[in-house]
């Protein structure tokens, strides 16, 4: 990454290095000279895991930089060194590099971390007690219990109620979720239509205009999150879905709806061929393109406005992201924008020449809530 763009990137982010380290640097596959000397300068504001990252990118025989960051750390907070370094899952060293952090920490730390360092022991074994789970007797009746359960429950009438037809007036039903009284109503309607076979557009307008109303309920969250399950449903609704939380700043929740659908497409195995059963790539690619078209619209729409900070936020969310190549020509008129020039620019630029080298392949759910992060990080005062 160029260091203007990392320059760029620290200003969209009101001048905090962290945030820029760890959603932009320290998640691309190789840092160049310009990530490192980047790196270095701010050293002291990354954390551990931000070390850690940086570590794993480093050329052997150059983590010394990294190691005396470490060792910083173990010198003012052993605690903190030894429950996220030492007793990090999987965290190992080369030799050499243990050598090194035992020379920096002896006589500093306590007896117990030393200890561990020169051993070059990591995870401490905890020895856990087996406990034995009580078995069901033989003597329990669990007929009889489900029996009597089932009698409490049972309804009093003769007969359960005749279920409603929601082919008599499914207009009605729509109308009445969209004037609803109460966000519950809503919902409760919603579902209920969706259920009885009314189209998805129609239900995901109202529920999209209730969330562009401030309606953050957590049942009308889910039903949104079952209605955009796959990648047409993303393909068709995504982008106003995605809008109708940015322009709530309701980033919480619009990561939240994010992880409700890629953890019901995760659960269910994908299908070639069954209807509603998409290849995880697929959906996460159709994902993607639907945040990265609603940051470009919030980047041209803010730089319309005359809102710099607003627009570098939303770019720097969208260089977080592996748009497919067809959104190529929206980013590239980015650079035509009214106001497009310094940080603005090298944004723009950072992006038009990161969407060249993207494949639809590339998509991640870690890359979209990379963006959001970046959104929440960067948004408010923008």
């Amino acid at each position: 990454m160029k260091r203007t763009e990392i320059d760029a990137l620290v200003r969209a982010h009101r001048g905090r290095a962290r945030p820029v380290a760890f959603l932009h640097v320290l998640r691309q596959a190789r840092l160049d000279e310009d990530d490192q000397s980047f790196l270095r300068e701010h050293v002291a504001e990354l954390g551990v895991p931000d070390l850690l990252a940086w570590r794993a990118r480093c050329e052997p025989g150059f983590t010394g930089t990294v190691l005396r960051a470490l060792a910083r750390i173990a010198l003012e907070d052993p605690s903190q060194f030894e429950h996220e370094v030492l007793d990090a899952p999987r965290f190992s060293l080369h030799d050499d590099e243990w050598i090194e952090l035992a020379d920096l920490t002896r006589g500093k730390v306590p007896p117990r971390i030393f200890e561990r360092i020169t051993a070059r022991r990591v995870r401490a074994e905890v020895p856990q007690e087996k406990e034995s789970a009580a078995l069901p007797t033989d003597d329990f009746d669990l007929a009889g219990f489900l029996e009597s359960s089932l009698a409490e429950i049972a309804p009093a009438g003769a007969g359960l109620a005749t279920p409603i037809d929601a082919s008599l007036a499914p207009e009605a039903i729509v109308e009445r979720a969209r004037n609803a009284w109460s966000p519950e109503e809503r919902v409760m309607l919603l579902e209920w239509a969706a259920a009885h076979g009314v189209p998805r557009k129609p239900l995901v307008e109202i529920a999209v205009a209730a969330i562009r109303a401030g309606e953050m309920d957590p049942r009308l969250r889910a039903f949104v999150a079952s209605q955009v399950g796959t990648r047409a449903a993303w393909d068709a609704h995504g982008l106003d879905v995605v809008l109708a939380f940015l322009d709530r700043s309701a980033y919480s929740s619009l990561s939240e709806l994010c992880a409700l659908v890629w953890s019901a497409a995760r659960g269910a195995p994908a299908v070639r061929g069954v209807p509603g059963r998409d290849e995880p790539q697929g959906l996460l690619s159709a994902m993607s393109a639907a945040f990265a078209a609603a940051l470009v619209h919030v980047a041209r729409e803010s730089l319309v406005a005359s809102l710099p900070a607003r627009a570098m936020a939303a770019l720097s969310a969208l260089a977080c992201l592996a748009p497919p190549p067809r959104l190529s020509r929206t980013i590239f008129d980015l650079l035509r924008a009214p106001g497009v020039a310094g940080e603005v620019l090298a944004l723009v630029e950072l992006n038009v020449r990161l969407v060249k080298h993207s494949s639809a392949r590339d998509a991640s759910f870690e890359s979209i809530v990379a963006a959001i992060h970046c959104l929440a990080d960067a948004g408010p005062e923008a």
